[in-house]
């Protein structure tokens, strides 16, 4: 007779819920409520999420609603709450066209249905609203992490980065929104204003993104964040945005390091802007039946002084403004960061230069397949076909949703390796396979291209003033064929693996079960470097297996530091050249 015990599953689940309850209880002894804050404009409550052992506050607004006459202005403060704010959901996202790289409707949700949104105005302009997470103890002065999203300045949301594993390492991380598109950038001089002001600029996304670090810095401390810690990081157009931080010269000290992932300087002169706007203006006044053509448009506004100007542009609904980028493809992607030598100096890098910048401890990295992001040019489906592949496609199973080359990728750029031959753009070139069409010549933004402004332009020119200078490259490319081919390691996949984050829908039908050793391994060993360079401004743990050294400009010295994986565990070291 068999005599031993038996324990019914339901029973270890409770008792499993049971001791997360109590270790959770122990964590916070002393605690009262501890998902209630008082910041400097009222009390924000949040929750508590025992199985990732978080805190989070979602939803807080560091500025009024940029609504109405607010809209094309610089932010304000927020207005003072009496009771206290629920901040237990994210809010929607900051208005843009729907695509694979932002928010479905609701502002939170990736999913199959998102692709029912492409190039449908989505989100809202009510969206300077910032998030919080923490861990789930009592600690204090935790070094601060906040993170910019990127999207060409055009799409994307702080809700769409999960920061609960990172901050398992004692930090606290904060994602942030903040105005997008002709919203966040537009310059005409019917939008200005008597006498200074910052808002002339056109900057209106820039001064969120200072006035949300001013407000960060003067209430994290209240999340148990050190307020003379903080980390400042942004990927790819986040990443533009975290130099013009750095350059900035209403930025007084409200950063302390500065992460820079594949950055893609966009800074545009306020000529640019000029034309920009005036080709918006045209295309509105067509939309709103005053003229049928360009031409006849220019005519009609040529009669218009700056007050009928700027009453019409405020006049319009959002999802007019964002339909009339969607028409014309050169309004798709508004200039953003003018360099108006208020919110940004003149010449930014000249700024660096003269040591006038907020010179901070820099981590800089770059993927080894950046191209592979932007080849929609060299592929037969649209990106909404695109995006259905993805999220379709089992990881675990392939051959359940069997999926080709041939069924993505132009065949003129097939097989994807054969060799591209000739320079860009001279007689003797002949375009290559995919792979050379994304990272030489061909894709909408090359891997070349960003490797070139970080080898020789921003990596030289910190090293100039900053000794603590970090860059690494990115190489992971085991996910299940075709997508090891089609994206391999492409723009913006490492963000996953410095939050430690495999559960967010874009890039998700490269993981599986085979390659999570390797996968895991290596996040394990990049998060904590994240979390050391936040800490103390020097990514070196024993965890890397190779000392990470700043990068040097002279020849045959060290470079960035490489990281890699196979299916099993990771592979990391120097590269010198």
């Amino acid at each position: 007779m068999d005599r031993r015990i038996h324990t019914p599953m339901r029973f270890v689940f409770k008792a499993h819920g049971i001791v997360t309850l109590l270790l959770a209880t122990l964590l916070l002894a002393g605690c009262k409520a501890p998902q209630m804050v008082q910041t400097e404009y009222g009390k924000v409550k949040g929750s508590l999420d025992l199985d990732q052992r978080t805190i989070q506050w979602l939803g807080i607004p560091y500025a009024q609603p940029p609504l109405g006459a607010l809209r094309w202005q610089a932010p304000l403060a927020p207005d003072p709450w009496d009771t206290p704010l629920q901040a237990t959901d994210y809010r929607p996202a900051c208005m843009q066209l729907g695509s694979m790289y932002g928010p479905g409707p609701d502002g939170v949700s990736q999913d199959l249905s998102l692709q029912d949104t492409f190039d449908q105005p989505v989100g809202s302009e009510d969206c300077l609203y910032l998030n919080i997470q923490r861990p789930l103890n009592a600690k204090q002065d935790l070094p601060v992490i906040v993170y910019l999203h990127g999207g060409s300045h055009i799409y994307g949301a702080g809700s769409l980065y999960d920061g609960s594993r990172l901050v398992q390492d004692d930090v606290i991380f904060v994602s942030v929104n903040y105005r997008l598109g002709l919203l966040g950038w537009l310059h005409h001089p019917a939008l200005k204003t008597a006498g200074p002001n910052p808002a002339n600029s056109g900057n209106f996304g820039s001064l969120d993104l200072l006035q949300a670090l001013t407000f960060i810095q003067n209430n994290i401390a209240a999340f148990g964040g050190d307020p003379d810690n903080i980390t400042l990081m942004g990927q790819s157009a986040g990443a533009s945005h975290v130099f013009s931080m750095i350059v900035s010269p209403l930025n007084n000290n409200l950063f302390q390091r500065a992460i820079l992932l594949s950055p893609g300087l966009l800074n545009q002169s306020q000529d640019t802007g000029l034309v920009y706007a005036t080709g918006l203006l045209q295309t509105l006044v067509i939309l709103n039946g005053l003229a049928p053509d360009p031409d006849t448009s220019a005519t009609f506004l040529a009669d218009k002084d700056a007050t009928w100007i700027r009453e019409f542009l405020y006049g319009q609904d959002t999802s007019t403004l964002l339909n009339a980028t969607a028409l014309v493809p050169e309004l798709r992607i508004a200039p953003a960061i003018f360099l108006d030598g208020e919110v940004q100096p003149g010449d930014p890098f000249a700024a660096v230069a003269s040591g006038q910048f907020n010179n901070v401890p820099v981590m800089m990295g770059i993927t080894s397949e950046e191209g592979k992001l932007f080849t929609q040019n060299g592929m037969v489906v649209d990106s909404a076909a695109l995006w259905t592949l993805m999220l379709t496609f089992d990881a675990e199973d392939p051959s359940a949703t069997p999926i080709t080359l041939e069924d993505i990728v132009q065949p003129t750029l097939l097989p994807p390796d054969r060799p591209q031959q000739g320079s860009c753009g001279e007689e003797d070139f002949i375009v290559g396979g995919y792979n050379d069409f994304a990272n030489r010549c061909g894709a909408l933004a090359t891997t070349d291209l960003f490797q070139r402004l970080q080898d020789t332009a921003l990596l030289p020119l910190l090293s100039s003033q900053q000794q603590q200078l970090y860059a690494y490259q990115w190489r992971w490319n085991q996910q299940p064929f075709p997508w090891n081919i089609i994206h391999g390691a492409v723009h913006g996949g490492d963000i996953g693996f410095l939050l430690g984050s495999f559960d967010a829908a874009l890039f998700n039908n490269g993981y599986s079960s085979q390659n999570r050793p390797g996968r895991e391994d290596l996040s394990s060993a990049m998060r904590t470097s994240l979390v050391q360079f936040a800490r103390t401004g020097n990514p070196n743990h024993d965890g890397l297996g190779d000392t990470w050294q700043t990068w040097s400009p002279l020849p045959g010295a060290a470079k960035r530091i490489l990281f890699d994986a196979d299916d099993q565990q990771k592979q990391i070291s120097m590269q010198y050249e």
